[in-house]
């Protein structure tokens, strides 16, 4: 009796075991180096590290910009003495206000925040004659529009102010306020420039590999890893 109760515990763990390494295989295949090899593995968890964050930092940049705005002085004229009917606006002239704005600055990121619940980063193995590969493909960065730094100091500004008659003599700054105003959209039409856009999109490739590599268990560390991003051309590895 004492026998069979033994060995009905033993098949049960038995039972039990294997529906355990079952599920491991099936829903966890990281874990026992399936699915993946060891080495993408190493790279996904060094992701995860980096995405509890959710927009990863890979540069900042310093912009110059000019701005100009005009203003202008009218005149309305109704077609009565007294003031009924439509009227009509005469201009009499303009003033213009052109700035120089240096010293602003701008924040580049990789938006690790797009990716939808569940959805992973591709991580995957590409052979090559020279050896192994790791490519790694991310959302392409952004200016973070939430931290764009206008420059402050007043007298670092540049200023042209071309007034007219009637300016000369009311001395508006209407239209140096509305260059004013518009600094900041300059700003970022300038941090998205085609030029600017690709000299961030190069350069955090690397960055972005260094920092995964960082974070990697010594013995992956000398991994060759290559960034691409999601809206690059498709190459013919993918």
């Amino acid at each position: 009796m004492a026998g069979c109760l033994g060995g009905g515990v033993l098949t049960g763990f038995f039972v039990a075991f294997t529906a355990v390494v079952i599920a491991v295989l099936v829903f966890f295949p990281q874990m026992v180096g399936l699915g993946k090899g060891q080495t993408q593995i190493a790279i996904t968890n060094a992701l995860g590290e980096l995405r509890r964050a959710p927009a990863l930092k890979v540069a900042t940049r310093e912009v110059a910009v000019m701005v100009d705005a005009s203003k202008p002085t009218e005149l309305t004229v109704y077609p009565w003495i007294v003031p009924i009917g439509e009227p009509t606006k005469v201009e009499l002239g303009r003033t213009t206000s052109q700035l120089v704005v240096p010293g602003n600055k701008v924040q580049y990121i990789v938006p690790l925040d797009a990716f939808k619940p569940g959805e992973e980063p591709d991580v995957r193995e590409v052979e090559r004659a020279d050896g192994r590969l790791f490519v790694v493909v991310l959302p392409p960065p952004r200016v973070d529009e939430s931290l764009v730094e206008v420059q402050s100091d007043p007298t670092k500004l540049s200023e042209a102010v071309d007034r007219d008659w009637i300016d000369h003599i009311l001395r508006d700054d209407e239209a140096r306020n509305a260059a004013l105003a518009s600094i900041r959209a300059a700003v970022l039409d300038a941090a998205r420039a085609e030029t600017a856009m690709f000299e961030i999109r190069e350069k955090a490739r690397g960055t972005v590999a260094e920092m995964i590599r960082a974070l990697l268990p010594p013995e992956y560390k000398d991994c060759d890893i290559e960034i691409r991003w999601s809206d690059d051309p498709v190459r013919g590895d993918r």
